[in-house]
């Protein structure tokens, strides 16, 4: 088995679960953190004892709300991955709301080890917050990016949501110039997608609420990008920039289908075998179910699934063409990538496959499936 150099930990508590988000997560469960940390804690050694792990070159906290966390959970957490052994300089990820993004909190997480922080903006504007269900507002994002780089993070992550009803291409250059502003490192950009179940799935569905048509949110994509450029930030994924030298190891190292361990509830790992096939694990999604098989034996494995050589290679290809610099991992797959190549989705040269503008917007909105082999 390849050695696992990439740690996911995950942390489903939230203090209100958005309409738009799909992720395992979950309200008014915050009484669990305390046990969850404990199990979360056991899963990481019970896994490092039976894995190829470490030393590890990335880890990323996320959710969820993992700044819901105290201080001395965050460190109760990396001190167990420290005993798996950190490669020098490992890139070590917080995701955060703005309201949790406090000086003693930034003193804490830096202290125990946290050395990038992402921060949930998703916007500035008051009735888009107010639309997504986000229980901040614009200046507590806006405090939220200040406080993080003046008390020490030199890498500061912002995710913004475009497409978003009721805001026109204006306010959305608006939230963007504002956050830029600030100088964070790294920049997440998403379209608001619909996913059939949620709550603005269902809004969707009913017809209370109306999308902006594919125009107006690829306009939005593209002023972005443009201004981005311009800002000197380096459009290095589908849907992510980065100042120079400061793009997400841990993100980049899945889209290069390296081999990453999943710990927490719901969590999933993809192991990669001697025999070019690839092991993809994931546990039960329950706060509750997870505590208790973690509790029990150190496991809270809910599947798995075993893809063939050919189907990894697929799906190497299928995810590493999100790079915008392009991927080798295309090459087993000569006459998809012409057949491509001839519809304008893809560029070739070198031996790799690069998307085109119109190859980015169609993979923007379909996730890179047109590559699935």
């Amino acid at each position: 088995m390849e050695g696992i150099h990439s740690l996911y930990l995950h942390v489903p508590f939230c203090t209100w679960v958005c309409k738009y988000c799909d992720f395992n997560a979950y309200a008014v469960l915050e009484g669990l953190i305390p046990p969850y940390v404990d199990a979360l804690s056991r899963e990481i050694d019970v896994a490092a004892a039976e894995r190829p792990i470490g030393p590890l070159e990335t880890v990323f906290i996320g959710g969820g709300t993992p700044s819901l966390l105290t201080n001395a959970q965050v460190r109760q957490v990396l001190d167990t991955v420290r005993r798996i052994g950190l490669a020098p300089g490992a890139e070590i990820t917080l995701e955060a709301n703005p309201s949790n993004v406090t000086s003693e909190h930034v003193e804490g997480w830096l202290g125990a080890g946290v050395n990038r922080l992402s921060i949930g903006v998703q916007s500035l504007q008051p009735g888009a917050l107010r639309f997504l269900e986000r229980l901040h507002s614009g200046t507590d994002a806006i405090a939220a990016m200040r406080t993080a780089r003046t008390g020490g993070f030199a890498n500061v992550s912002a995710d913004l949501l475009f497409g978003v009803p009721g805001v026109n291409l204006s306010a959305w250059l608006d939230t963007l110039e504002l956050v830029l502003a600030e100088g964070v490192q790294h920049l997440s950009a998403y379209e608001l997608t619909v996913e059939s179940g949620t709550r603005l799935g269902q809004e969707v569905r009913t017809g209370l609420v109306q999308m902006p048509g594919a125009d107006d949110q690829l306009e939005q994509y593209w002023a972005a990008a443009a201004r981005l450029d311009a800002s000197g930030y380096t459009h290095y994924e589908i849907s992510n920039w980065s100042q120079p030298g400061c793009a997400c190891r841990h993100n980049l190292a899945a889209w290069n289908y390296q081999p990453y361990l999943g710990c927490g509830a719901g969590a999933h790992s993809m192991f990669r075998l001697d025999d070019g096939s690839t092991e993809r694990r994931w546990n039960v999604k329950g706060p509750h179910a997870y505590i208790r098989q973690i509790s029990g034996r150190g496991r809270a494995l809910d599947g798995n699934e075993t893809l063939s050589p050919d189907r990894a290679r697929g799906e190497a290809a299928m995810i590493g063409v999100r790079l915008l610099e392009g991927t080798h991992a295309a090459g087993d797959f000569p006459a998809e990538r012409q057949q491509l190549v001839g519809a304008g989705l893809l560029i070739e040269a070198d031996g790799q496959v690069r998307l085109t503008r119109r190859g980015v917007e169609l993979a923007n909105q379909v996730g890179a499936t047109f590559l699935a082999c």
